[in-house]
């Protein structure tokens, strides 16, 4: 693959380097050096001026069902490729798709899709499938079918195993029965659990802490807090990952699903590194206001920038409709966080809690070259994959 030299950029470094005007080369699809504006870049085949536009690493969505009418749960590979390439156009360039609560057959077919897919020059590379469910609290099951909600079963997870490869993570309630025996099976056949869709106390949320889970599913949504339920004024699950240190905590950052405070409040208490922007993009993400779309078994529509289910009191919010890129923006003009410490919860962190990050999420020699370009107010200037540039988005 031919050099291709990036200059007139401000480079998104880790937090602790910061943004510096400079340039990136890349050479067979990986980043090759890095320089600063005072330091005389290298020839190469191919320059491209960014004209003090942002360069970042290719940002890594590690929750996210579906865009633009498709959703994971259709597995086919026609499917997939429709939604990697969807997010693809939107700045993220590794993906982890998710499932929705489901019965046992339903999941297998998502996940030997996922093992047949091939990376695609056009597209997100699929890093994964990360099975949200089916073992919630029927209590905060959200909008995942009643009818499927289950506690963990050894036979169906062992199953569930033939299929180790593919799944990155796992999302459970930690207070059902049996579930701390099926996060220390998961755990053992090295697959991430994340805690939530639960009605934990902090007692039992410590307890699956202590069992192995590491991650909590899009905080301050579908658990247990004292801020939501608080009746008693007991902490809950989301109190306890939030004072855990060790808890990686997904954000849903599109500004409905959490409020702009409580995004602050997160990265206050919790800090950067341990916090993940999370898409949670549903079908309905790039479709207009009053479209319906399916979600597992669900009637949903798009309204008020979100996804939606049910009426009346019934009515509650059934995933996102934004893209990971939003939520850096969210983050940065409404939450008061650094562009840079923003981006890196959307590329470095994820890529962490992927064990990528030697490959992925930051702009480091060697790493590959996954890249975003954006402007000040906001525009993708470009997607770049493996040094390869999928087509511009305005």
């Amino acid at each position: 693959m031919v050099d291709l030299l990036f200059i007139n950029a401000r480079l998104v470094r880790e937090p602790a380097a910061g943004i510096s005007h400079g340039w990136l080369l890349v050479s067979d699809g990986a980043i090759a050096a890095v320089g600063l504006a005072g330091e005389t870049p290298p020839e190469a085949f191919t320059c491209i001026d960014c004209d003090g536009d942002f360069l970042s690493p290719g940002l890594v969505d590690i929750h996210c069902h579906g865009a633009s009418g498709r959703d994971t749960m259709e597995a086919s590979p026609e499917a997939f490729g429709d939604i990697l390439r969807e997010h693809a156009l939107r700045g993220t360039t590794t993906a982890v798709l998710t499932t929705v609560a489901s019965p046992p057959g339903e999941m297998h077919a998502v996940l030997r899709t996922a093992a047949g897919i091939l990376p695609d020059d056009l597209g997100a590379r699929l890093a994964g499938i990360h099975l949200e469910g089916p073992w919630f609290s029927p209590r905060r099951r959200g909008a995942h079918a009643p009818r499927h909600l289950r506690p963990p079963d050894p036979g169906e997870i062992a199953a569930l195993l033939d299929h180790r490869a593919v799944i990155r993570r796992v999302t459970l309630a930690p207070e059902l029965p049996g579930a701390a025996e099926a996060v220390r099976t998961f755990t053992a056949a090295s697959i991430s659990v994340s805690a939530g869709h639960s009605d934990a106390t902090e007692t039992e949320a410590k307890a699956g802490f202590a069992s192995g889970i590491t991650q909590a599913t899009h905080l301050h949504n579908a658990m247990s807090s004292a801020l939501r339920d608080g009746s008693e004024g007991r902490p809950g699950l989301a109190e306890a990952a939030l004072a855990d240190p060790r808890i990686l905590c997904e954000l849903i950052a599109d500004g409905v699903h959490v409020s702009p405070a409580l995004l602050r409040e997160a990265w206050k208490r919790k800090g950067w590194g341990s916090l993940a922007i999370v898409s949670d993009a549903t079908a309905g993400a790039g479709l207009p206001d009053g479209v319906g779309f399916p979600l597992g078994e669900l009637e949903c529509r798009v309204e008020g920038n979100a996804a939606w289910t049910g009426e009346g009191n019934g009515r509650c919010l059934a995933g996102s409709t934004a893209f990971l890129f939003d939520g850096i923006r969210t983050m940065v003009r409404h939450a008061g966080v650094p562009l840079e410490e923003a981006v890196a919860m959307a590329t470095l962190v994820p890529a962490r809690s992927l064990g990528l990050d030697r490959e992925i999420g930051s702009l480091e020699p060697g790493m590959r070259a996954d890249l975003l370009r954006f402007s000040s107010d906001w525009k993708i200037g470009g997607v770049w994959i493996g040094g390869r540039q999928i087509r511009f988005v305005s």
